[in-house]
């Protein structure tokens, strides 16, 4: 058995834990701040808790996700620019964005950390509308829209990238055999998943400025099967994650 899949759980559960101690950390601070005490402005920002962000990332995720790194230099780059008045324009933020964006599709595309899989796919400043049979489906959206129409009657999970964009992935012919994965890393973007209403899904995602919305029927929890359990992973920065039944 593989050692990283055996620990992932206890891994994610301290992962939640560190969440946990930084989120109180900064209400503390925060608290203090509003009652006068001298904290400086940039212990209680938005850019310190997107920094913190990758930190939780990286560690649940064994320092291999680039969107850790991704989310910590956003955010390092924006305090620099406080500490030190003009180094950086931020005219050349979203330039720099969409250069990040490029070095993770390289890095992904090059295959330097990870085995490419099957079903794998980059679109960028386009639209797609793709059927696959893939037991697994990869896709990288930039600029651009994707859709994919899952008919893999050995379902075993997904990784999707969308920036600027929106990635549609209906699994409503899919099958599973056991719970599975699926990783989304969104920003200034929507991941929209279409899942047959029998399905659990269960979010693990770490949300900055965005958010998580199974829009599902509450009725439909009464027929849910518990060998078809969904589990949410990655990020999402300023974007959506949408779940919904047909």
């Amino acid at each position: 058995m593989n050692f990283t899949t055996t620990r992932r759980p206890l891994r994610h559960q301290k992962a939640k834990v560190l969440a946990g101690v930084l989120l109180i950390l900064f209400g503390v601070l925060f608290l203090a701040e509003r009652m006068g005490a001298p904290i400086p402005d940039w212990v209680v920002s938005w850019k310190t808790a997107l920094i913190a962000i990758g930190v939780v990332t990286l560690y649940k995720h064994y320092w291999q996700k680039m969107w850790g790194f991704v989310l910590i230099i956003v955010g390092g780059v924006f305090l620099l620019n406080d500490f030190i008045p003009g180094a950086i324009d931020r005219n050349l933020f979203f330039p720099i964005i969409v250069i990040l964006f490029g070095v993770v599709t390289l890095v992904k595309g090059t295959n330097l950390f990870q085995k490419k899989k099957s079903g794998s796919q980059h679109v960028m400043f386009e639209t797609t509308d793709d059927l696959s049979s893939d037991e697994f489906v990869e896709t990288s959206t930039y600029f651009g829209g994707t859709k994919k129409n899952v008919v893999s009657k050995t379902f075993k999970g997904g990784n999707f990238v969308t920036a600027f964009g929106g990635t549609e992935v209906n699994l409503t012919k899919a099958e599973v055999e056991h719970p599975i994965e699926i990783k989304s890393n969104t920003a200034f973007g929507e991941l929209k998943l279409i899942v047959p209403s029998h399905w659990q899904v269960r979010s693990e995602v770490t949300c900055m400025f965005g958010g998580v919305d199974d829009s599902r029927s509450t009725a439909s929890e009464l027929g849910q099967d518990d060998r078809k359990i969904v589990t949410l992973t990655g990020n999402c920065l300023f974007g959506e994650v949408k779940v919904i039944s047909y």
